[in-house]
Formats: structure tokens, C-alpha cells, sequence
């Protein structure tokens, strides 16, 4: 009696182990590069702008980005305008990731703008096999040494990604997610490691022409968002879970370079440029 019940708990033991391999280990160990970033892939890439609403199609924000390139460099702007969260002001989020000409990630640096009286910024740069990363906020300072191999890309917990060239079905790369909300409202900067996948393809409305666009669907785990890539790279819509505010979606809209530098001007013009 009690070898079958040994037996039968063995047994359990060893499907729940087969389960969790399968699921969290597997995937980072087969995970690949993520796609390159490289000068000629971004030649007359348009700049984008993205509305971002909650539950009850709730809008609490708008994003923006653009792609600067040289000869041997390549550099995304982004700046989010995160609006009518809980326990959270008006915040203007600027971003700025730098790729070589090989298109890997050689830095990153984001800044909070918004927050009375406290400068807020995250400095990162690849060197060798780690991309250690600063945090300043306010009287604090933290710092982070992340793998290079699980950090081939940086994106921000409300919108993980901006463009994602070459993809293909199967692709699978490691990444960080940089919760900005948490930094501003627990002061505390938190990096999740992530997988992410291009699971398929599937056709979709353009949110902008409302025309039928065929993407590339692209999903991550453990932490779940979901995008939708079109043939050049954009992304036009992502869906991401995200505690305590359930289910937001980023979706394409028309540029309006106008409305981003109003935002800028009105959140540094209320606190002031303090991260200057």
C-alpha cells in the first residue's frame, strides 16, 4: 500500500516537473536573438502614435515613437503620456534605445517627468556579457546587472514593444520589461525577464486604415502580452495584462507631432525639467 502510494506520488512529481520545464525552462533555453534593429531596415520608417485605453475602453494614455538612423547606428525615441491612473499622476515617460549597426541593443535610458520635486531615470549599456543598469529615484539609487543574453531587448510594461523587423513563425528571444508605473508609484524600479514568441500570423483591421492587414501575432510568458506585427515591422496593436489594471490594449492612431510636444511641454512645464 504504501509503495503504491510512493509510486503514485513519484509519478506526480515527475509529470508536475515535466510541466514546469516545458513551460518556464524550455522556452529560454531554445530562445534565439531578437530581431536586429539595423539602419537599412528603417529607411522612411514613419513615425507612429498609439491611443492606450483600459477596462470599459477606458483611454488612461498615448504613446509615441520614432526611429532615428546613421550609417553605423540606430536610435528609437519613445515617449508615453500615462494619464488617470490609480494613486498615480500625470506622467511623461521618454525613452531612448541605441542599436548598433548590427542591430543589437548597445544602451538604453528612460526618464520620468511629472513627479513633483523627485528625478526619476534608469541608465543601461551593454559591456561584455552583462547590461548593467542604474536607477536614480529621487534620494535613491539601485543597481541592476542583467544578463546579456536575456536582455536583447527592453521594453516598458504598458507597451512592451515599438518595432520588431524579420520576423518569422517560431522565432522565440529573451527580453526585459521596465515597469514605469511601479517606479513612480513604489519608487522602486523592476525589471521582469520574459519570453517572447511569434506564434503565428493572422489577419487583422488596421487600426489606422481600417483595412485587412496580415501580421505576425507575437505572445510572451511568463508575464502575458500579446502584439500584432505588420510585414514592415510596425506594430500596430498590443494587448497587455497588467495588475491592478486589468487588460489594456495599445492601438495605432494618426501621428500627431503637435500632441506630443504639447505633452511634453505641459508635464515638464509643471514639475520642470528636473532629470535635465
Amino acid at each position: 500500500m504504501y509503495r503504491l502510494i510512493a509510486i503514485s506520488v513519484a509519478i506526480l512529481w515527475v509529470t508536475a516537473m515535466g510541466a514546469l520545464f516545458v513551460r518556464d525552462v524550455w522556452p529560454a533555453w531554445t530562445a534565439q536573438d531578437a530581431p536586429p534593429m539595423r539602419p537599412s531596415q528603417f529607411v522612411d520608417r514613419p513615425q507612429q502614435q498609439f491611443q492606450i485605453t483600459g477596462p470599459q475602453n477606458r483611454h488612461i494614455g498615448t504613446a509615441w515613437s520614432n526611429v532615428v538612423t546613421a550609417s553605423e547606428s540606430t536610435t528609437i525615441y519613445g515617449t508615453l503620456l500615462l494619464e488617470r491612473l490609480p494613486l498615480v499622476p500625470a506622467v511623461l515617460i521618454e525613452t531612448v534605445t541605441d542599436f548598433d549597426a548590427q542591430g543589437g541593443m548597445d544602451s538604453f535610458s528612460l526618464d520620468v517627468y511629472g513627479v513633483p520635486m523627485m528625478k526619476i531615470q534608469v541608465r543601461g549599456e551593454r559591456r561584455g556579457i552583462y547590461f548593467p543598469c542604474e536607477a536614480h529615484i529621487g534620494p535613491l539609487e539601485r543597481q541592476a546587472n542583467l544578463d546579456l543574453s536575456a536582455s536583447r531587448l527592453i521594453g516598458e510594461t504598458l507597451r512592451p514593444f515599438t518595432y520588431l523587423p524579420t520576423l518569422r513563425v517560431g522565432q522565440r528571444w529573451r527580453m526585459q520589461l521596465l515597469d514605469a508605473a511601479s517606479i513612480v508609484a513604489k519608487q522602486r524600479a523592476e525589471f521582469t525577464s520574459i519570453v517572447a514568441e511569434v506564434t503565428g500570423t493572422e489577419v487583422i483591421r488596421s487600426p489606422l486604415y481600417n483595412e485587412p492587414v496580415e501580421c505576425f501575432v507575437v505572445e510572451t510568458s511568463p508575464q502575458h502580452a500579446k502584439a500584432w506585427v505588420g510585414p514592415k515591422g510596425d506594430v500596430l496593436l498590443q494587448e497587455v495584462d497588467v495588475p491592478g489594471l486589468g487588460k489594456l490594449s495599445i492601438r495605432e492612431e494618426t501621428f500627431s507631432q503637435e500632441k506630443r510636444s504639447a505633452a511634453k511641454q505641459r508635464i515638464r512645464s509643471r514639475t520642470g525639467a528636473i532629470n535635465e
